[in-house]
């Protein structure tokens, strides 16, 4: 038998879904505690207002994405273990949470640079942590010499592709589709 759900799960799923149907802007908490039916009192008793309620979901995906990351994204690895890990990761991480990740990539880009800069900063060790690995992959030889961010810059344009592809044109990533990108990252598309 599932679990029931708490009034605050409800009132999370119903925040969810219509902010990814209305978008955040359009969306009340009037129509966020009639969707979930609960009252306003409840709501409050959770949430100060639906900006709170917003970055509950936000940070229930950023610790997803950290705790996958952890787990499979290893300085030891590879290069093209590595390669393969983060863009398998992020890939699996957006498309599990596929609304949230969706309305953080929408919302993301409706703010304001310095607004964005901060929506950004819960992931920003992992970004850092990828640089770095880079980094040490250029200074042992493994990559030439250039910029490390460029190479997570691939990753996260990668990342944004194959999900745009998969949620708006409904053309999912297979396994080919990331050995072919990190084959491209890691040897560019000219023929040898």
């Amino acid at each position: 038998m599932p679990k029931r759900k708490t009034k605050k799960e409800l009132l999370l799923e119903a925040g969810l879904d219509l902010f990814c149907e209305k978008g955040f802007e359009k969306t009340t908490i009037d129509d966020i505690i009639a969707h979930a039916d609960c009252g306003k009192g409840t709501f409050y008793r959770y949430f100060e207002n639906k900006d709170s309620l917003y970055a509950e979901l936000e940070n229930e995906f950023n610790t997803l994405f950290r705790q996958e990351v952890n787990k499979n994204c290893h300085s030891s690895m590879g290069l093209k273990q590595y390669l393969t890990a983060a863009l398998t990761t992020f890939l699996r991480v957006f498309r599990q949470y596929q609304r949230l990740g969706m309305l953080r990539f929408m919302r993301e880009q409706s703010l304001g640079p310095d607004l964005r800069k901060a929506s950004l900063s819960p992931i920003m060790p992992y970004l850092v942590e990828m640089r770095d690995y880079f980094k040490n992959a250029i200074s042992k030889g493994l990559i030439r010499h250039i910029n490390p961010e460029n190479v997570v810059g691939l990753i996260i344009g990668a990342t944004h592709f194959f999900l745009m592809r998969d949620f708006k044109l409904e053309l999912p990533y297979s396994a080919k589709d990331i050995e072919d990108t990190v084959d491209i990252i890691m040897n560019g598309v000219a023929t040898p």
